[in-house]
């Protein structure tokens, strides 16, 4: 193999036909010792190569034409995720891998606009995921990270958002733009110390405190980065208010509370549960449900738990 040129594996599931390649693409020989040149730059994909790629194991692009690919891809992504001959399973990997690059490019450098540009089409990516398969939830689910992170946990917020929202009945454009608010629900942890935000246990009161600050941080990133939308904004904001009151930060009570930020707030508190943490392990998706009607009651909308009850029990049952 060339000691000049590195090879990085591509997922050639997303090489479309009837597209014009800005990047080359080879394949290893059978002993692995020498790339193969398949598909030259400027290659127009046809049916024959289609054909010809499925017989292949393994396709590389060399590392001088990355950027390339990556362009290709995030520009396909949300045709990948409407895909029919692709698994739900592995559309969703495919979509889930692309979005943790994204996210956490974005809360290294969270007033980027570049970044939430590209989280638009990750999101309808996701939707459309939900959209064409009765059991993309249970898919989405086995490819959620189980490690709590921040990046992941914005990740995973919006998948059950945007299937929570879809389940109670929001379509189009709102969908999409309530997929958006969940992605970035804590993207004011950003400004939050690194230390409390990656602390090996509890925080104790003055972290929480400063912890509390997310929220907001967050309403004012979106505001710098040309968000108006108010339903994304008290989306970011308000996802922690609490319907009895006492939440943070503007202690709204019931109705005060937008509908993006109450079904936030139950996907959020959802994922919190069943992901681990340095402190505890996590719970099942029966013990964290069980938990949220039990102790949440006055915190969170029950009519949406409830429905988050039904949405997973139709999975079940599909």
């Amino acid at each position: 193999m060339s000691q000049k040129s590195r090879y990085l594996i591509i997922d050639k599931r997303i090489i479309t036909e009837g597209e014009i390649l800005d990047f080359s693409l080879f394949y290893p020989n059978e002993t692995k010792t020498k790339m193969i040149l398949l598909i030259e730059t400027g290659s127009n994909i046809t049916s024959d190569m289609k054909v010809t790629l499925r017989g292949i194991e393994k396709l590389y692009v060399k590392d001088s034409d990355h950027p390339a690919y990556q362009l290709y891809l995030d520009s396909h992504i949300q045709h990948i995720a409407a895909r029919s001959d692709i698994p739900t399973e592995e559309k969703a990997a495919i979509v889930y891998e692309k979005a943790t690059e994204v996210m956490n490019n974005m809360f290294h450098n969270p007033e980027a606009l570049g970044n939430v540009q590209e989280i638009q089409p990750l999101v309808g990516g996701f939707i459309d995921i939900v959209l064409h398969d009765q059991n993309a939830v249970e898919s989405l689910m086995q490819i959620t990270a189980h490690d709590y992170y921040t990046h992941t946990h914005s990740i995973n917020v919006s998948i059950y958002t945007i299937s929570l929202g879809s389940f109670m009945g929001i379509t189009g454009d709102e969908l999409k733009t309530l997929g958006t608010a969940a992605v970035l629900h804590d993207i004011g942890k950003s400004k939050v110390d690194y230390n409390i935000i990656n602390k090996n246990g509890r925080l104790d009161d003055m972290e929480f405190e400063e912890m509390k600050r997310h929220p907001s941080e967050g309403h004012t990133i979106a505001l710098k980065l040309g968000i108006t939308d108010e339903r994304i904004l008290t989306g970011i904001r308000h996802h922690h208010e609490r319907l009895e009151g006492g939440g943070y930060p503007d202690n709204l009570k019931g109705d005060q509370i937008s509908k993006f930020a109450r079904i936030i707030g139950v996907c959020d508190v959802f994922d919190a549960l069943s992901t681990k943490r340095s402190y505890k392990d996590p719970m099942s998706s029966f013990e964290a449900l069980g938990l949220m009607k039990r102790e949440f009651s006055t915190h969170l909308d029950m009519g949406m738990v409830n429905s988050f009850i039904k949405m997973l029990h139709k999975q079940g049952k599909s």
